[in-house]
């Protein structure tokens, strides 16, 4: 473990599991266990007793997989976005450019 590091315990759907982060981080990983165990909650109580924990684990990383491709999905639209915008404001520079200024006119 380096020495920047901390060891946390994690408990997801029932088992604990230690791991070496940086402190900063550490707020990110409890919230990423509260919402892992939230939605192990939620299959659990949607499917019943039907399905394992293991189940309700897979259903759960789908679930998170699904929302991680959508919000990529959304960033690159605006990638694209962004990179459109930017040649129109090139476009519209260079027309403004090329008309002449009038001299006498106030700015």
């Amino acid at each position: 473990m380096a020495a920047t590091e901390q060891k946390i315990r994690l408990r997801v759907a029932g088992r604990v599991y230690e791991m070496n982060i940086a402190p900063e981080k550490e707020e990110v990983y409890r919230l990423a266990e509260k919402q892992v165990n939230a939605n192990v909650g939620k299959v659990q109580k949607t499917y019943g007793e039907s399905v394992s924990v293991q189940d309700c684990l897979a259903i759960t990383a789908l679930m998170f997989a699904i929302d991680n491709i959508a919000i990529a999905r959304q960033n690159q639209l605006s990638d694209n976005d962004m990179k459109a915008l930017d040649e129109l404001s090139q476009k519209l520079d260079r027309h403004l450019n090329r008309i002449p200024r009038n001299k006498g006119a106030k700015q």
